[in-house]
């Protein structure tokens, strides 16, 4: 299992997130940063995921997919966002 961060910018004014946002729930394990960042953890590599979360977005949207590094760092995140950080991160960072 990885965890990856997404972050997403859908261009269009009255773009529908739904679809995007249900996509990303569905990996199962999930923390919402802020604003248009997630993260997820998955079997899945990081190509998966964008080609799976790209079916949501039109052309001139932007997305990126990358590895979760760790230890990691942060201010400000709602504390159940911290919790699932700390309990989803490897233990031996």
């Amino acid at each position: 299992m990885k965890t990856f961060i997404i972050s997403y910018d859908l261009r269009k004014p009255d773009k529908n997130y739904e679809a995007l946002i249900k996509l990303i729930r569905a990996y199962g394990s999930w923390a919402k940063l802020g604003g248009s960042a997630y993260l997820i953890i998955t079997d899945s590599s990081v190509v998966q995921v964008r080609d799976n979360l790209a079916t949501a977005l039109d052309s001139n949207d932007q997305l990126f997919v990358g590895t979760c590094p760790v230890p990691s760092a942060w201010k400000g995140l709602p504390d159940e966002v911290a919790k699932w950080i700390l309990e989803n991160q490897p233990k031996n960072c």
